[in-house]
């Protein structure tokens, strides 16, 4: 058979038209959030008393100047994993470094895995506060915020989370 100009859109039609639905298919559903899950419980420093069904998860969200040199590390004692399991950690920010940006969010990510109580414990380090990084970071003895917008000093909060069965 000769493709004519005539032919070649009735057929390019009819090739295309599986794939546009599914393509339309796929993007209706997500849209949807039907590939998402639900949007997880954020608590901050007003918020640490954590009530969470199992299989629920829920993100400490708390705001940061890391272009200040401030930083929150989840610290001892971790909590207990067989009632909550860490799912991560993330740092969302607003502008970038180039317009002079850096404030944003460090959010630590849990899931609810088993009926129980635990505690978590992150610490706070305002700029030139603290030694260390991570699980291993202390507050420095004495030591004072050289930013005047910041706390004055290194400050740990404990956020209490009661799983229900």
């Amino acid at each position: 058979m000769i493709v004519t100009e005539r032919t070649l859109p009735r057929r390019a039609r009819a090739l295309l038209l599986p794939s546009v639905i599914v393509l339309g298919s796929v993007v209706s559903l997500t849209g949807c959030g039907m590939f998402s899950g639900p949007v997880p419980e954020e608590y901050g420093i007003d918020r640490r008393t954590i009530e969470a069904e199992v299989g629920e998860e829920f993100s400490l969200s708390l705001p940061m100047e890391p272009s200040q040199g401030e930083w929150w590390y989840r610290v001892a004692p971790q909590p207990d994993e067989k009632i909550v399991r860490s799912q991560g950690d993330r740092e969302d920010y607003e502008g970038s470094d180039l317009d002079g940006g850096g404030d944003g969010t460090q959010s630590f990510d849990f899931e609810a895995v088993a009926a129980g109580t635990t505690e978590i414990k992150v610490l706070h380090c305002p700029v030139g506060t603290c030694v260390g990084k991570g699980a291993s970071a202390s507050p420095e003895p004495g030591a004072k915020s050289t930013n005047p917008d910041q706390a004055d000093e290194a400050r740990y909060y404990t956020f209490t989370v009661t799983v229900r069965g």
